[in-house]
């Protein structure tokens, strides 16, 4: 292979290299957001797809600069584009998802908010039943507060070490604030989680972070349900004294179903900003194939009797005998 100018050369390597490695970059991050946030696999496709493009390229340049065997070194260059263009199929599937992403921040924003206020109804919807079941156990306490017959029955609910009438109100408000920290502490775990959740989605959505954004949101995205079937369960799950079964909880209408994780893992039928973005960059990242150095040999070619004379060929003719 002769030697191509070093000037050219270095120029046509950085720009492809920093084309691929941009289209590489971009790639990563939409496969980040169709796998939820999965990062590892991300960038081992990203990094692979970004070498094995890298390789397609250098290696189609190089087989362009052949001087011998040049048939089987223009098949290699022609296959090596071939595969390259192969290659960018799967980049403007996921640039697409990047910039669908990129493009839908409000309408994401927004849905993470309705999302995040259905979780607080719910937990709201949970209190506010806690406090009338415990307002409930404490009108029926202080009821039976007022007779002597009720103060007997209190002090075998309540299994008090005293006689029934020295029951009083400080009993009836210790029972109803053992009744009320049980309730509380049967959603605790799951008030825990929530709000670690609303801090997280607060912190990445709001300050858009492309990493970590797609993680959350695939948290999100069943979170209600999870939340509505743990508080329901948490809410049935403790009685008072008074009461002769739990009563249920229902907060299903806050279960509305969210696509907050559709929005980040599906494809759209087109995009084109994708289509763009694979263009530009795939076009920069053949910079080093197209400006790199050709071969100077030239292949024969077949022809008439005529081009063995033409531009001063050389004629053989009989030495003439001597008389």
């Amino acid at each position: 292979m002769s030697q191509s100018n070093s000037g050219n050369l270095s120029k046509g390597d950085v720009i492809s290299f920093v084309a691929l490695l941009l289209l590489g970059l971009v790639v990563f991050f939409g496969l980040n957001f169709t796998m939820l946030g999965n990062r590892l696999p991300s960038a081992m496709v990203a990094v692979l797809l970004f070498m094995l493009m890298v390789v397609f390229v250098f290696l189609a340049a190089y087989a362009k600069a052949q001087d011998f065997n040049q048939d089987k070194w223009k098949a290699v260059e022609y296959v090596m584009l071939g595969f390259y263009v192969i290659a960018l199929v799967p980049c403007y599937l996921y640039a697409g998802k990047f910039f669908d992403v990129m493009w839908a921040k409000e309408e994401i924003t927004q849905t993470v908010e309705r999302d995040m206020d259905d979780i607080d109804h719910m937990f709201a919807e949970y209190r506010k039943g806690c406090e009338s079941r415990v307002g409930t156990y404490q009108t029926e306490l202080e009821a039976l507060l007022e007779s002597e017959e009720g103060r007997k029955r209190m002090v075998r609910l309540l299994d008090l070490d005293k006689q029934p009438e020295e029951v009083s109100q400080a009993d009836v408000s210790q029972a109803v604030s053992s009744f009320s920290d049980l309730l509380e502490l049967s959603a605790g775990p799951l008030e825990e989680e929530k709000e670690e959740l609303v801090m997280q989605c607060e912190e990445n959505f709001k300050g858009w972070d492309l990493l970590f954004m797609p993680q959350y949101a695939s948290e999100l995205d069943n979170a209600k349900e999870r939340y509505a079937k743990g508080l329901e369960e948490a809410y049935a799950s403790r009685k008072s004294k008074l009461e002769d079964e739990a009563p249920a909880l229902d907060v299903s209408s806050f279960v509305r179903e969210s696509n907050i994780g559709q929005m980040f893992s599906s494809f759209s039928s087109f995009s084109f900003s994708g289509l763009l973005a694979v263009i530009i960059l795939g076009g920069l990242g053949l910079f080093k194939y197209f400006w790199g150095e050709k071969s100077k040999r030239k292949q024969l070619r077949k022809g008439g009797s005529d081009s063995i004379t033409e531009d001063g060929g050389f004629i053989v003719g009989e030495r003439s005998s001597r008389d």
